[in-house]
């Protein structure tokens, strides 16, 4: 597992200073929907159901110095980039900025690496995206418990089978039911 700073403009990556002007940093975080499909209803019904892994993406500028051209550090880059763990697997970095701490991202996988130039410079823009890394133990631990339908809640009643605590959560989520519109109102 590699480590990834960066503090002050001076990004680190597995141990290797990025000789580049840090530009930005840039976090985003969405909210997951599960979507489902209304019967008689136009569009889908989405349901937030938790939250994509967070995207980091760092802008920066390479220039050309007494000490290296831009392309020389573009490529030193594109080989931590291409870095593999001991199994294959690009690697995971942990993190140690307080601004990604902040957010609760603790390790990141470097997702994408992008270059471009212009003709009237001697410099290199790149773009370093990042992927926050959840295993699946702790996705799995943080997995919503499944709610009951409503026909298997009926069933648990009938069989009385379930603890009053599951009864208790569900309670809260099952939706109310609709008034009663066959009841007739007199006139006075």
């Amino acid at each position: 597992m590699g480590l990834l700073t960066f503090e002050d403009g001076i990004v680190t990556l597995d141990g290797t200073e990025l000789k580049g002007i840090l530009q930005r940093l840039n976090v985003k975080t969405a909210v997951r929907f599960d979507e489902a499909k209304v019967d008689g209803a136009s569009g889908k019904k989405k349901t937030p159901a938790g939250f994509e892994d967070s995207e980091v993406s760092i802008s920066m500028i390479l220039l050309t110095d007494e000490d290296s051209d831009c392309y020389e550090k573009l490529e030193e880059i594109n080989h931590i980039f291409k870095g593999i763990d001991k199994n294959t697997n690009p690697k995971i970095f942990t993190v140690t900025n307080r601004h990604l701490l902040a957010r609760g991202i603790r390790e990141v996988v470097f997702a994408n690496l992008d270059s471009s130039e212009n003709s009237s410079t001697d410099e290199i823009f790149i773009s370093l995206q990042f992927v926050e890394h959840n295993p699946p133990v702790i996705k799995m631990e943080q997995a919503k418990a499944k709610q009951p339908t409503a026909k298997e809640l009926a069933e648990m009643a009938k069989n009385e089978t379930s603890e009053p605590e599951e009864i208790l959560m569900v309670f809260d989520e099952v939706p109310q039911s609709k008034p009663d519109t066959d009841v007739d109102i007199e006139d006075d």
